[in-house]
């Protein structure tokens, strides 16, 4: 087989194989506050207030647009939740977030 051949059957070989690459995962804890607070984005909505890694038992909270898939949220409970995070793989809506959260466990849930 001539090289250049060669070198472009490679370089096909190469992108099929990649093209069947998992999205990257990260499991992280998150803090989820005990009520939600009006926030803006596409439109006014209710968001879930956060915090994440080092920020957990801080003062800090942040807005949460997205959804916890598997995670029914519960006013007048803070939560400790184990999540996972991935790319989406599919196009999202311009409004909506490029990563994927689902719950893989419930650390604990306190009444406040």
């Amino acid at each position: 087989m001539k090289p250049i051949a060669l070198s472009i059957l490679l370089i096909c070989a190469s992108c099929a194989s990649s093209a069947n690459i998992e999205p990257e995962l990260t499991i992280t804890l998150m803090r989820i506050n005990s009520y939600t607070e009006t926030c803006q984005g596409l439109i006014e909505q209710q968001c879930l207030l956060v915090q994440e890694g080092s920020a957990i038992d801080t003062d800090r909270w942040n807005y949460f647009y997205s959804e916890i898939e598997g995670f029914d949220y519960v006013a007048g409970f803070l939560y400790d939740l184990e999540v996972h995070i991935s790319a989406r793989p599919e196009p999202v809506p311009a409004d909506a977030s490029s990563l994927r959260y689902v719950l893989v466990n419930v650390i604990s849930k306190t009444a406040r």
